[in-house]
């Protein structure tokens, strides 16, 4: 699959979790873009339109719950798929963020081969 085409905005504010998953991607030569909350996405999605957005769960300022809520609720984003990745992994997060509209989940650490497959069926399915 061709990766260059894709442009994915990072929503994470953890310094080393942007570094990884923006390494991670570029690595696949996919062109990231990085918001440090759900406000800032939300702005930067009113800018320009993602292949996909991947989304940690627990920010301040707007959580990617509440992100996703919006984005869902704007007809210009709710076709952007969002994955949701967290750190607090559970059986019952991954549930509730596929119940609220996440297009995947995925718990941290990221395997960078594993991930950038499972997006590419999710970018692929989205078409």
């Amino acid at each position: 699959m061709e990766y260059s085409n894709w442009q994915v905005l990072v929503v994470e504010d953890e310094r080393d979790s942007i570094r990884m998953v923006s390494d991670m991607l570029t690595h696949f030569g996919i062109q990231v873009s990085v918001a440090n909350n759900g406000e800032e996405c939300l702005a930067s999605l009113h800018q320009s339109a993602p292949t996909l957005v991947v989304m940690d769960l627990s920010m301040p300022v707007m959580d990617g719950w509440e992100t996703l809520a919006e984005m869902r609720a704007d007809m210009r984003t709710a076709h952007i798929p969002v994955v949701a990745i967290t750190a607090y992994h559970s059986a019952s997060v991954a549930q509730d963020a596929l119940a609220a509209g996440f297009d995947a989940y995925f718990p941290k650490p990221l395997d960078a081969t594993s991930f950038v497959k499972q997006l590419a069926g999710i970018v692929g399915g989205a078409n």
